[in-house]
């Protein structure tokens, strides 16, 4: 009999807690963004400011306005190579969290089923997953942008940017057309986050190419609408929780740090522990229970 979802979130609890190295793939992947985004943007400030540090200019006597300024013109006269930048950028930055994801997924496989997870099981999932599923990010990603038709009509209703930028309320109407393409934009996009929040799970854990991941975490949840609903609501509250308070502590630095910690050890691998045993669970797989091996531990070990 399937586990009802306050089951699955007691179990994954304690299967969380059992395996804290559950946080180690989301605590990597922040480390090694931190550093190719240092290198990268201080790359891109070499390249964009050569001139200028070539001529002795010095930028640190500049004011934060002349450097945004400076900044956005050196950008547009090296459009070309500044977007190829940001693109390799975006390619590189999504490569590598899909890898500590797919690794976190299959650490949390291991936990749910065997009780126990190592870090060598992490290498091993991303090693075998993160090809397929960076394609099923960047196939998602495409969906998420086809929303921008949402917001045509309100881009062309606008005309003019520049002006209406300077003067919005010179259109009400256009101005009005734009906030609602941009309100059914943004829930377009939830309603697609809803819909496939299973697909990256179904592809780890059952193994699936891009399309069949998509069609299988869709059906997934058609089959389980109101227990994932419920799943993707707490984790979505969790993590708007986290984020409105360090908005609101973002002044001080000791406070955001702890925010963000408690984001890469608590609630990412707690979340991931939480989705696996709730699909694992619904798809028949036989998980490791704490309570069944001490009621009967010979015949839980016969069953493994």
């Amino acid at each position: 009999m399937p586990e009802d979802i306050g089951t699955i979130i007691n179990k994954g609890i304690s299967t969380w807690v059992r395996n804290l190295n559950i946080f180690i793939p989301f605590f990597l992947n922040s480390i090694v963004e931190g550093i190719i985004s240092i290198f990268f943007f201080g790359l891109m400030a070499v390249l964009l400011f050569a001139s200028q540090i070539e001529s002795g200019m010095d930028l640190e006597a500049l004011s934060p306005e002349e450097l945004l300024s400076m900044f956005g013109s050196a950008f547009l006269d090296n459009i070309g190579i500044a977007v190829v930048s940001f693109f390799v950028y975006y390619l590189l930055i999504s490569f590598i969290q899909v890898f500590f994801r797919a690794g976190a997924i299959g650490m949390a496989k291991e936990a749910n089923e065997k009780g126990d997870t190592v870090f060598s099981d992490m290498i091993r999932y991303g090693s075998k997953n993160t090809f397929r599923l960076f394609l099923t990010t960047v196939l998602i990603g495409l969906l998420f942008l086809i929303g921008i038709v949402f917001i045509v009509p309100g881009a062309l209703a606008v005309d003019d940017l520049s002006l209406f930028l300077k003067n919005p309320e010179s259109s009400f109407e256009a101005m009005g057309l734009l906030g609602i393409g941009m309100i059914i934009w943004v829930l377009y996009a939830l309603l697609i986050n809803l819909l496939l929040s299973v697909v990256p799970f179904a592809l780890v854990l059952d193994e699936l190419d891009p399309i069949e991941a998509v069609s299988t975490g869709l059906g997934f949840f058609m089959d389980n609408k109101l227990s994932a609903f419920f799943l993707w609501g707490i984790s979505i509250s969790m993590s708007m929780a986290l984020g409105l308070a360090q908005h609101y502590l973002g002044a001080n630095l000791y406070l955001s740090f702890l925010i963000s910690l408690i984001s890469l050890v608590v609630i990412l691998p707690l979340t991931t522990v939480w989705w696996t045993r709730f699909y694992l669970d619904r798809t028949g797989k036989k998980l490791y229970d704490h309570f069944e091996l001490l009621d009967d531990p010979d015949e839980f070990v016969k069953s493994y």
